[in-house]
């Protein structure tokens, strides 16, 4: 197999990666979103890395990219994009690149990037069914059912960030979940409070009580929405990514803490797992169906 080129795309940072032949990163790096006309810009900067890519590595046989927004997998457009990257709804990445570089492309939202990622290579290994959600500047999900990434009819299956609406306060689940809700409330209620996550973790870590009981009243707004993954789907396994999985034990303990109290009692059988692959399991995922394709072939082969 020829090297494939992985792209990641943000709201804030772009990463990028090659990878070989039995699917090792040989290079990494990231670069900032470019802020406003994503329709234009982002195809651009994307040209700009897959010529840089080529011009170190002259063996490119592909390009998978993973990014932000509803993505119809079949035609590579981007059907709708929220408010992390303006003006991006309509953008065909598969197109621009196959015209400019004949090389063939896949084109994936992040999430379902992800979890592609974690199934190949992370912690969702051993599991068939399972769910991805990421925590991040919004909230995001997607779905394996019987070893199968499921996108559903209109390619919106798993988008649980956009549930559990309290008509009280006005707001969705990843506006009250989300790593965005977390430092926001932080600020609030935390004086001296920097805004940094890392922060905010390392005091609860030591034992500050208002930095832990913040921490406390996010994790149960997770709970919630994993309670109704739960009800829902009943997967084996959830994982949970995102930078916030680096915490590992510490976050899912506090989550588990508030687990019961939205499931009745010994009901729920389904594991919850970090993430393994950090901020690189869209990138794996990216490029997954071209080793999952020469893969099964090598097994037809035997």
């Amino acid at each position: 197999m020829k090297n494939l080129i992985s792209i990641d795309v943000g709201g804030t940072d772009i990463k990028y990666a090659v990878f070989g032949s039995d699917a090792e990163i040989l290079f990494h790096d990231s670069i900032k979103t470019p802020i406003g006309a994503a329709n234009s810009r982002i195809p651009e900067q994307i040209a700009a890395i897959i010529l840089r890519m080529q011009g170190l590595f002259s063996d490119i046989g592909g390009v998978g990219i993973s990014t932000a927004g509803v993505v119809d997998p079949l035609t590579g457009e981007i059907v709708f994009a929220g408010g992390t990257i303006p003006e991006y709804k309509g953008t065909n990445l598969k197109k621009r690149i196959e015209e400019q570089f004949g090389l063939n492309t896949i084109v994936a939202n992040d999430v379902n990037a992800a979890a592609c990622g974690e199934k190949w290579k992370g912690a969702a290994r051993s599991s068939d069914h399972f769910f991805c959600m990421t925590l991040g500047t919004g909230i995001g999900g997607a779905l394996f059912c019987e070893g199968k990434l499921v996108v559903g009819s209109h390619f919106r299956a798993g988008e649980i960030g956009h549930s559990l609406y309290d008509k009280n306060t006005q707001t969705t689940y990843e506006q009250r979940a989300s790593m965005s809700a977390l430092m926001n409330k932080a600020t609030a209620k935390l004086s001296g409070f920097t805004g940094n996550g890392h922060e905010l973790f390392a005091r609860a870590r030591e034992g500050n009580e208002a930095y832990n009981s913040v921490i406390d009243a996010w994790a149960e707004e997770i709970a919630r929405g994993l309670a109704e993954i739960i009800f829902h789907i009943d997967p084996s396994m959830i994982v949970i990514g995102g930078g916030v999985s680096e915490q590992k034990a510490f976050l899912l303990d506090k989550i588990k803490a508030h687990m019961n109290s939205y499931l009745p009692l010994n009901f729920s059988m389904t594991e919850l797992k970090v993430a393994e692959l950090g901020n690189k399991a869209a990138l794996y995922g990216a490029v997954y169906p071209y080793y999952k394709d020469e893969m099964e072939w090598k097994i037809n082969e035997k």
